[in-house]
């Protein structure tokens, strides 16, 4: 598998920290940023932009966080003018089942919908159906 740069969006530590660990387990990462809200994630992406990053290839997102919600992220990402972004592959990663939730992500274009926590055998299903 080509490794990517990943990047983490999510404001519980103890997620990122455990996500990180199954990433690096996994192998499957050369980078991995983390924001613990949309609004710190935009900022990493128009860090990119500029230069200064490398552009997320995959991005986990929680959708429940403080100052910018997992939604309001997608919608701002969709609007950015960065080169690439559709090359990106959001994955939400949520302890949300709602069916809103999932109904609300698929209208806005995100297909790919995973529990907390995150195993590792549930985002090799994603990422093989994504090739």
């Amino acid at each position: 598998m080509i490794k990517k740069n990943v990047l983490l969006i999510d404001d519980d530590q103890v997620f990122n920290l455990l996500n990180q660990k199954t990433l690096q387990h996994m192998g499957i990462t050369n980078e991995i940023h983390i924001a613990k809200n949309g609004k710190e994630a935009l900022d990493l992406i128009n860090d990119y932009y500029r230069g200064a990053k490398i552009m997320p290839e995959v991005i986990l997102l929680d959708l429940n966080m403080p100052i910018m919600d997992g939604f309001s992220f997608i919608e701002a990402f969709h609007k950015l003018n960065v080169p690439n972004k559709e090359k990106t592959l959001i994955i939400i990663v949520s302890s949300s089942r709602n069916e809103k939730d999932i109904k609300r992500a698929e209208e806005l274009g995100v297909h790919n919908y995973l529990s907390k926590p995150l195993l590792e055998e549930d985002l090799k299903a994603v990422l093989n159906s994504s090739r």
